[in-house]
C-alpha cells in the first residue's frame, strides 16, 4: 500500500509539469503525504488512506491554490473586446452611392456592409470614415484626401 500511494503522488507530480494548473500537484503532494502517514504507522486500512488523501487533497487545494497562483503568476493579456470602438475612425471604400435618404454599402474589414451618411451623398468608389453603427447599418462621414491614405488601418494583414 505504501508504494502505491509514493508511485501515484510521483505519476501526478511528473504529469503537473505537463498539465499545468497546480490541482495534480496537489493531488499528488496529498498522496506522498498519506505515504508519510502509512510509514509513520498512522493509516493501516485503504478506506482510512483513501479518506485522508480526499480530505488532504481538498485542504491543500483549498488553502494553498491561491497562495500558489499569485506567486507563480502566469501571462495575462487586456485586450478590448469592443469592435465598434476599435473601428472608429476607419476609412473604408464605398461599394455602393451612398445618400442621406438610402443606404448604400461600403467595404469594411473583408466584407460589404450597408452604411448611410447623414449629412452628404459619397459616390461609388469614394472614401468614408466609419462613425458609428446603428444595428448593422454603419453611419458613416465623408472623408477627406487626406484621410484617404489610413485606407488599410482597419486591416493589418491583406484583406
Amino acid at each position: 500500500m505504501l508504494t502505491t500511494w509514493i508511485i501515484a503522488g510521483v505519476i501526478m507530480l511528473l504529469l503537473e509539469l505537463f498539465l499545468p494548473g497546480m490541482i495534480l500537484g496537489f493531488l499528488g503532494g496529498s498522496s506522498l503525504i498519506v505515504a508519510a502517514l502509512i510509514w509513520w504507522g498512522w493509516l493501516d486500512t485503504w478506506v482510512s488512506s483513501l479518506t485522508a488523501w480526499f480530505i488532504l487533497s481538498i485542504g491543500l487545494l483549498v488553502t494553498l491554490r491561491s497562495f500558489f497562483q499569485r506567486l507563480i503568476g502566469g501571462d495575462s493579456e487586456t485586450q478590448s473586446t469592443d469592435e465598434e470602438a476599435a473601428a472608429y475612425g476607419t476609412i473604408v471604400e464605398v461599394v455602393e452611392r451612398i445618400t442621406p435618404e438610402k443606404p448604400g454599402r461600403i467595404h469594411y474589414r473583408g466584407a460589404p456592409w450597408e452604411a448611410i451618411c447623414y449629412d452628404n451623398t459619397i459616390e461609388a468608389g469614394g472614401k468614408a470614415m466609419l462613425a458609428f453603427r446603428e444595428n448593422l447599418l454603419w453611419v458613416v462621414e465623408a472623408s477627406s484626401p487626406d484621410e484617404d491614405e489610413s485606407i488599410n488601418k482597419e486591416c493589418p494583414i491583406p484583406c
